[in-house]
């Protein structure tokens, strides 16, 4: 039934004033039925949980920068992309809310932050680096020189998602969040017919290049859709194919990868944020059923990524809990996929190359599908990772699907993860609209004709 249901949704179309989703095609009534009645895990913190979320505090204590107040993306190792910033500011949350730190140190701590992105150099086009130096705060390249390396459109539209949350959580800095913003040329982010683009920089020689996988894009094209842009393309499905696996259909990403630049693995990530930021709802859906989803589409699309990962359980034995991570050692950072190269259960690098043996049980993604769906299997899959931490470091990245050891390496995004999957269970979905006047709103109306020119700042 899903393969009917995931067929017949997965035609999204677009309005011609650009409105992102207009539903899904008639006929369709019925979801999954564990889509319909599944239930994440909500409610007050017990004990045990809030010492968890502490153990991934933790990282965050051993690796602010006092003088920027940045984080660094992996232990001890003083870099950092926008998407580590957005992750870092979302364990802000949640170290607010379950009472880790004062309020003082949370306005300093937020305070830093943003004064970094309304002071941070930008690139020659007007955008900002992938990376950046967290003692410095100057753009940097991966080996921590000064260099500017180019941009990435997904990374920024990470971010921009968890500034609209942390304006709604702190409506007292918002426009200082909207001023540093509007520094931004989104027009090398976004292009006019509504693709996400990312660039490599070398020298002054800039090369553009679309951005984005299934899943990803649609996503990260929410951080823009707070901005009033519509990235149209991105957020459309196609060309997407299906492949079964277990019984069970797998939406992917249809671009022929020998005309297109693009790794195309499914995997958990951009689905589980969908979930616990937005609850697969659209961007200005205000219901508070949380059992529902207006976005039926990612819905769908969500449950099967978990249903299959569950399913390789039920079938092969094999615990699954897939997503990206680094390593210890070469290649440094892989994909785990579900799908992949036309091959399922596949990890592979960026440069394509396949490392099966370097597949993990995420701990982050562990526990953020605990929290999603309230299952046996997901029980099943925290008491493997539980154990997974140094109390005095934070959460490891996860155990090998291989021998079951631990791999040790310490990041920002897992312990980040640990407590948004924390947050959400606490508080249901982090995404909230609100509708009140911003100082984003104000300079729309009267300084920019939106949509249709970029948001560069007109006055220093």
């Amino acid at each position: 039934m899903l393969r009917k249901t995931l067929l017949l949704c997965s035609v999204l179309c677009l309005s011609s004033c650009g409105v992102i989703y207009q539903g899904v095609q008639n006929g369709i009534t019925t979801l999954s039925e564990s889509q319909m009645i599944r239930q994440g895990r909500y409610g007050t913190l017990t004990e045990q949980e809030l010492a968890w979320a502490k153990t991934a505090w933790q990282y965050f204590e051993n690796n602010t920068e006092l003088k920027t107040g940045l984080v660094n993306s992996i232990d001890r190792y003083p870099t950092m992309s926008l998407s580590s910033l957005a992750d870092y500011l979302v364990a802000l949350m949640a170290a607010q809310e379950f009472e880790f730190i004062t309020t003082k140190e949370h306005d300093e701590r937020l305070s830093l932050a943003i004064s970094f992105l309304a002071k941070m150099s930008l690139g020659l086009t007007g955008v900002p680096n992938k990376v950046y130096g967290t003692a410095t705060g100057e753009m940097v390249n991966y080996a921590n020189q000064p260099e500017q390396i180019g941009w990435s459109s997904i990374d920024i539209g990470r971010l921009l998602i968890v500034l609209a949350m942390t304006k709604q959580r702190n409506p007292e800095f918002s426009e200082y969040i909207d001023k540093a913003v509007l520094r931004w040329n989104f027009c090398e982010l976004v292009t006019e017919d509504g693709e996400l683009f990312g660039a490599t920089i070398s020298g002054r020689q800039v090369q553009r290049y679309k951005e984005g996988r299934l899943g990803l894009e649609e996503y990260t094209s929410y951080g823009y859709l707070d901005w009033q842009i519509v990235p149209a393309k991105a957020m459309r499905l196609d060309p997407y194919e299906v492949v079964t696996i277990n019984g069970i259909d797998l939406l992917f990403d249809g671009r022929d990868p020998r005309h297109y630049d693009v790794l195309r693995p499914v995997y958990s990530t951009p689905y589980l944020l969908l979930g616990m930021e937005f609850n697969w709802d659209d961007i200005d859906d205000t219901h508070s059923a949380d059992s529902d989803h207006s976005n039926q589409v990612l819905a769908a699309m969500a449950d099967s990524v978990y249903r299959l990962q569950e399913s390789r359980w039920d079938v092969d034995r094999i615990y699954t809990a897939r997503g990206e991570h680094v390593v210890t050692g070469e290649p440094y950072f892989v994909y785990d996929s579900l799908y992949a190269l036309g091959t399922p259960w596949i990890t592979v690098a960026d440069d394509g190359s396949s490392h099966d043996e370097l597949a993990l049980v995420s701990t982050r993604v562990a526990f953020q599908m605990w929290a999603l769906w309230k299952t046996d299997y997901t029980d099943r899959l925290l008491t493997l990772v539980k154990e997974l931490y140094d109390p005095e470091r934070g959460w490891y990245e996860g155990r090998y699907e291989l021998s079951s050891a631990y791999e040790k390496s310490i990041t920002l995004q897992t312990n980040a993860g640990v407590m948004e999957a924390l947050l959400y269970k606490a508080n249901g979905k982090l995404y909230r609209p609100r509708n009140v006047k911003e100082y984003r709103d104000v300079q729309f109306q009267s300084r920019f004709y939106h949509p249709g020119r970029c948001l560069v700042e007109t006055f220093r």
